[in-house]
């Protein structure tokens, strides 16, 4: 039965206006499938169909070669069926014909539904790995390629007002397209976008994370075919796109939160408010993930985290209904087939159903072994942290929080028994607790969530030297968010955080991307992490030889990649004064005094001596080659 607080009447009359904006809609016959298509030849040889139509449907059928009805199930709500299709091994691609019957004296309809062969050209530069580098953006303030898109007709939010920071400003996929050359100009080799899937939202979803049609890119980004050429163009280039994936919520415009196959498929609490957007049905999460691991945490604790809805506007999707689960399953694989996604950073990973994730993670890998699924776990210490990325066997690495507040301490904290240098090796001998992971982690000094690093070391120049060589340096894939590679400084403010990209709308002074109206602290901060992304790149030995620290001494920190022929070795001085490095400390690497290093930041060749200098606020890169 359902609840008392769905009304039908209500939800059918706003499900009618969204799905008619619906990518997937079939318009002409009233009926709307999720997924849209499918493919021949896919693992486990079976697709289960969400079929929706205008009235009661009594039953559904197929007619293809080789494809049959496996079940056909009504869901709670009448106008919709639950229909797997079993595909045959040998059947080809085609055009099936659904013939949908509806209840009482409704008109049968019957609806083409295509069967696709699959290409696995768009699939040969999957995965990521230790010695990529990833490069982060708001796609709405990057880059406006496209003002005719800025504002589409039947959308509920219809201005673009760059004066306002939670306002859309009007950037789009194909601008980001158009800044390809740069973005790989900085070592980039895989570019992820925050969340392009529609956001039909009355306001506030620039950011991309409240969905509201899982099959259809925003047409504000330029829909499916600006993602699917921004995909063609970064392959064609080597590179790689990495994609934002929701699975623990959902704008509260989402058709199928408007009109629900079931009332299971979304976590419900009692009606709290009713006021446009937030019209919801929600308690907030709790957000206290303490609980999945806690011996001692009440049942009642665990439902307020698991089962609270991340903001009163995103509704909380239940991945413990069978269909949900399918249906985001289902969804995550089309992306990868239709657009060929080459990795995943999953939002909010550790809110849904852990058993469900696991279930999610294995069989996007069931299907792609090579596919690389990074999660945000955002925990504050390495127990918790090698929780969620040993509890669930098939997610290759996370968004490495632990390492980002220990970068946070050596950047703007004293040096001490427990903070500065010391945080970040303390951080980095933890990751005994998750060997398979740790070389992949995605490591990062800032994102859309936190403030900008460089506001967060006013300004700081040389700090800032210091901070991003450790980036680049350390082990894991380094994530630059854009703007900080001109210094982007805003703190404590979501939507000045994500401020417009320099060069990328009209009218702007200046370009990041031609170099021009840049202050001189711009461009030397762009000329350094340009010149990282080309070390990086050159020095292989970065996530491929062995990692080995010492502890610090005071504020001065060293680390090495090492190996049979070589030795990299970073040190760095965060103190106000200058300090000397003991050398000796390298002698098991092979390292003596007198030997010849090549310094990689100012490419000037030294010898070694029994002390190295450090300049207050400093870093140096040292290269030796064995005898």
């Amino acid at each position: 039965m359902w609840p008392t607080f769905f009304n039908f009447t209500t939800m059918k009359q706003i499900a009618a206006t969204c799905l008619l904006l619906c990518s997937t809609l079939l318009s002409a016959q009233g009926i709307h499938i999720e997924p849209p298509n499918w493919w021949t030849d896919m693992p486990g040889y079976s697709v289960e169909l969400l079929i929706h139509g205008q009235h009661d449907i009594a039953s559904v059928t197929v007619q293809g070669q080789g494809v049959k009805v496996m079940t056909d199930s009504p869901a709670n709500n009448p106008h919709y069926r639950y229909v797997t299709l079993s595909i045959s091994p040998e059947a080809e691609p085609q055009d099936l014909i659904l013939a949908i019957d509806y209840a009482g004296r409704h008109r049968s309809k019957k609806v083409n539904y295509e069967l696709k062969a699959r290409d696995p050209l768009i699939h040969a530069n999957m995965g990521l790995s230790a010695r990529d580098q990833l490069y982060l953006v708001t796609p709405d303030r990057f880059v406006n390629g496209d003002t005719q898109n800025d504002v589409v007709r039947g959308m509920k939010e219809r201005a673009v007002n760059r004066q306002d920071d939670y306002s859309r400003h009007g950037g789009d996929l194909s601008g980001l397209a158009s800044q390809l050359d740069y973005i790989q100009s900085l070592g980039t080799t895989a570019v992820w976008p925050m969340p392009i899937l529609e956001n039909n939202m009355h306001g506030q979803s620039y950011h991309g994370y409240a969905i509201t049609d899982h099959y259809a890119v925003d047409p504000r980004f330029g829909g499916l075919e600006s993602y699917q050429l921004l995909a063609d163009q970064l392959h064609q280039r080597g590179m790689k796109l990495v994609m934002d994936m929701v699975l623990n919520h959902t704008g509260s415009m989402h058709h199928l939160f408007q009109d629900p196959p079931d009332s299971n498929w979304f976590n419900a609490w009692p009606l709290s408010s009713n006021k446009g957007d937030e019209q919801t049905l929600s308690l907030r999460s709790s957000h206290k993930y303490q609980g999945i691991y806690d011996p001692y945490a009440s049942k009642d604790d665990v439902r307020r985290f698991t089962d609270g809805w991340f903001v009163p506007s995103m509704t909380d999707l239940n991945g413990r209904d069978a269909h949900c689960a399918q249906w985001l399953i289902q969804n995550s694989l089309w992306w990868i087939e239709t657009v060929g996604v080459d990795a995943f950073r999953v939002d909010t990973y550790f809110y849904p159903d852990q058993a469900f994730m696991r279930q999610w993670t294995a069989a996007i890998h069931a299907v792609y072994p090579e596919f690389f699924v990074f999660s945000e776990s955002w925990t504050h210490d390495a127990h918790s942290q090698a929780y969620f990325l040993n509890s669930q066997p098939a997610l290759d690495a996370g968004a490495d929080f632990l390492i980002y507040h220990a970068l946070k301490s050596v950047m703007e904290e004293p040096a001490s028994w427990t903070t500065g240098p010391t945080k970040l090796y303390a951080a980095l001998a933890a990751d005994y607790l998750y060997p398979e992971q740790a070389k992949d982690m995605v490591i990062f000094l800032d994102n859309h969530d936190e403030g900008r690093f460089m506001g967060k070391i006013d300004g700081n120049m040389k700090m800032y030297k210091v901070g991003l060589g450790l980036l680049y340096a350390l082990r894991g894939m380094p994530c630059l968010y854009y703007g900080t590679e001109i210094g982007y400084d805003a703190v404590n403010d979501h939507g000045a955080m994500r401020q417009d990209m320099l060069g990328g709308f009209p009218g702007d002074q200046g370009s990041a991307f031609r170099g021009e109206g840049l202050t001189e602290t711009q461009q030397e901060a762009l000329a350094y992490v340009r010149q990282l992304g080309a070390l990086r790149h050159q020095e292989t030995l970065i996530g491929t030889g062995k990692l080995m620290q010492w502890a610090p001494d005071g504020g001065a920190y060293a680390l090495a990649w090492y190996d049979d022929k070589e030795v990299l070795i970073v040190i760095i001085n965060v103190d106000e004064t200058d300090r000397q490095w003991d050398m000796s400390r390298f002698s098991e690497l092979g390292i003596d005094q007198g030997q010849s290093a090549r310094s990689l930041l100012d490419e000037k060749v030294m010898t070694i001596e029994s002390s190295q200098h450090l300049p207050a606020q400093s870093i140096r890169w040292l290269k030796i080659t064995k005898d």
